[in-house]
């Protein structure tokens, strides 16, 4: 008997370790056990936008292309449109709770970052795509590109044509950035140039224009 209440203590102990660390490091009401730093804002607001084109460099490394650079479309991996934001500091519905975790050592910790809320009021209402010059002989210089664009999803979301995405997506724009690649290699031109135009709920407007590269 002695030994059986021996064990059961043993087995409370080991639980309290395994699950109670984790929870009294990491509390629901967002205190700072983790030792988390402060932010300036969890939501943004979006004030403009850059472009980048990037080529791979390995299974999942990426590298920055110059202007005129040549790929083949095989390495070629995207534009990225970065938002230039602005953080807004009113706080969002505490989502900071405790997960289950069997490792101790993690604490099962996770901390706010800056934007990690996403736009407080803006929405993406369209994105034009338009190819600066001749693609393939369904788009000619100055005629859009967006059935042949697609949206490479960021994190757990799943890649999907523009067209649909744009149709897809209903939320406050979530991250500060967004992949755009065109789905195939010219076939008239491999000198490969953009013009892009992202249209927010609110009105705004941004416009940009990528470098120039080769894909061949």
């Amino acid at each position: 008997m002695k030994n059986f209440k021996n064990s059961i203590k043993t087995k409370v102990l080991v639980i309290a370790l395994v699950v109670g660390l984790p929870l009294q490091m990491c509390s629901p009401n967002g205190s700072d056990d983790c030792n988390c730093g402060p932010i300036t804002g969890a939501y943004f607001d979006i004030q403009g936008m850059e472009m980048t084109q990037y080529k791979k460099t390995g299974e999942d490394t990426f590298e920055q292309m110059e202007e005129n650079e040549l790929v083949n479309y095989s390495d070629y991996k995207s534009l990225l449109i970065t938002y230039d934001v602005d953080f807004i500091s009113q706080k969002p519905k505490r989502t900071k709770m405790p997960s289950f975790s069997f490792i101790p050592s993690a604490y099962a910790c996770s901390c706010r970052e800056n934007g990690d809320a996403g736009s407080k009021n803006e929405k993406l209402t369209n994105i034009t795509v338009i190819t600066l010059n001749d693609f393939d002989d369904n788009h000619r210089a100055n005629d859009t590109l967006n059935d042949i664009m697609i949206v490479e999803g960021a994190y757990f979301e799943e890649d999907q044509y523009l067209e649909d995405y744009l149709v897809n997506d209903t939320l406050n724009v979530q991250f500060p950035f967004i992949r755009l690649k065109v789905d195939r290699k010219p076939t008239l031109n491999e000198n490969y140039k953009i013009r892009v135009k992202v249209e927010l709920s609110t009105g705004e407007v941004y416009e940009k224009i990528s470098k120039s590269i080769k894909i061949r």
